[in-house]
């Protein structure tokens, strides 16, 4: 991949070049995760890679807004480093997709940050990637909204791409913060409905570490 030549590996805190987190910032990080079971809702497992803290919370702003795709193997090194339990669990899924943007909206950004981080997540698990959902309308940013707008707003945002074969497959969704977690449903109801079995949905970071709940 062409940003892979453009931005040479390094700490994203301290600019040491090697890795985009280095282990002495790792540990200064103090990085915490959730993995999660869920009943009763169209995913079964949530995985988040970090908690939604300031640190995080500017390094999401760079990548999304501020014009830095390259952080996309910052998220995934943060999200996988000594985490082997969870790496030989995503392992055994089928396919990796992720949450689409409107076409008039990822031209204007550039870049869909969800669908780099599923390429650098695909090629560490070595899973293929596959865009199987698309946002046909611009809805508004669910940042912006309440937890009920937010409901109302992702509704009907995702269609099926034709022809895809999903049939009893297992997949895991990539997004980039899981908040209430409307965004992941109204996804992962699309493809529960044109066959998947289970859906891991995989997020680098949860605006809270409480449980999920539905």
């Amino acid at each position: 991949m062409i940003l892979d030549f453009i931005f040479e590996p390094r700490c994203v805190f301290c600019k040491k070049i090697g890795k985009y987190i280095c282990e002495n910032c790792y540990e200064k990080l103090n990085n915490k995760y959730l993995f999660q079971k869920v009943e009763k809702d169209y995913f079964d497992y949530i995985y988040c890679g970090s908690f939604y803290n300031d640190l995080i919370k500017k390094q999401i702003h760079n990548f999304k807004f501020h014009d830095k795709p390259y952080l996309y193997k910052y998220f995934i090194e943060l999200s996988l480093t000594k985490n082997e339990k969870i790496f030989n669990f995503l392992k055994k899924f089928d396919l990796i997709t992720y949450i689409p943007m409107n076409n008039q909206k990822e031209l204007k950004r550039g870049y869909n940050q969800s669908k780099l981080l599923a390429k650098e997540l695909g090629k560490r698990l070595k899973i293929d990637v596959l865009k199987i959902l698309e946002k046909p309308r611009i809805i508004k940013t669910q940042s912006s909204l309440s937890e009920e707008e937010r409901k109302i707003n992702a509704r009907g945002a995702f269609e099926f791409i034709d022809g895809k074969d999903i049939k009893n497959k297992n997949i895991i969704l990539v997004d980039d913060i899981l908040t209430t977690g409307s965004t992941a449903r109204s996804a992962s109801k699309i493809l529960k409905l044109n066959g998947a079995n289970k859906i891991c949905v995989f997020a680098i970071s949860k605006t809270t570490m409480r449980k999920y709940s539905t």
